[in-house]
């Protein structure tokens, strides 16, 4: 997608009524699994800090190794560090952990080329000024009280020039004919795209940029 893909306000709500149904994304378990049989998960990566003060990733893998722990489908990034933390750090490993709630900003773009067809979305509206940009003149969707009570902002996907929401993903986001779903948990260090279309799904678990979790379920 072009650098100035973003994501702009929606006016009407009716793209997201399919969704009211599903639960809260999980990569583990089985999100969606009644529309999409393949799903995979692209893992956040933690962050180390060199001498110099830059910032360099750590995969889960390389985490897996330092700390003994077995990479597996369902593993989690507790799993991973074996910390119990909002804020985990293993020392000598990485002093950072995984973006939440959003791709972190520097995949987005690798992400998008694979998703180029991306259409509609969902932010959660507690981001607020997390947001580069505000969403304006949006319809807004709720989870209702059974799943949390949260609220979200339609939005949709744009090439444009206008000031729109580019440095975070939305919390969902899919294709006008909805043939897969993206998504990433407020409170989650992963992304999980689920689909209709394995074939889909191996081209963005090929990337070596990403570090990712393939399965069919």
């Amino acid at each position: 997608m072009s650098p100035q893909f973003g994501w702009l306000g929606h006016p009407s709500a009716e793209p997201a009524q399919w969704l009211a149904p599903y639960p809260y994304p999980d990569g583990a378990g089985g999100w969606l699994a009644d529309r999409y049989p393949h799903i995979v998960r692209i893992l956040h990566p933690g962050y180390v800090y060199d001498e110099s003060g830059r910032q360099h990733p750590v995969t889960w893998t390389q985490i897996a190794a330092a700390t003994g722990a077995t990479m597996s489908p369902q593993v989690d990034f507790t799993d991973v560090t074996g910390v119990v933390s909002p804020d985990p750090v293993v020392e000598g490993v990485f002093d950072d952990g995984p973006e939440m709630g959003s791709l972190p900003p520097e995949l987005i773009e690798s992400v998008y080329e694979h998703l180029r067809d991306a259409r509609y979305g969902l932010f959660w509206e507690g981001w607020g000024e997390f947001l580069d940009e505000p969403i304006r003149g949006c319809a807004r969707v709720s989870d209702g009280p059974d799943r949390g009570g949260l609220s979200y902002q339609v939005v949709q996907a744009r090439a444009t020039s206008e000031p729109a929401t580019r440095m975070r993903t939305p919390n969902y986001w899919w294709p006008e004919d909805q043939s897969w779903c993206a998504a990433t948990g407020i409170d989650e260090v992963e992304t999980v795209v689920a689909s209709a279309s394995r074939v889909r799904l191996e081209r963005l678990h090929a990337d070596s940029r990403l570090e990712t979790l393939l399965r069919s379920r």
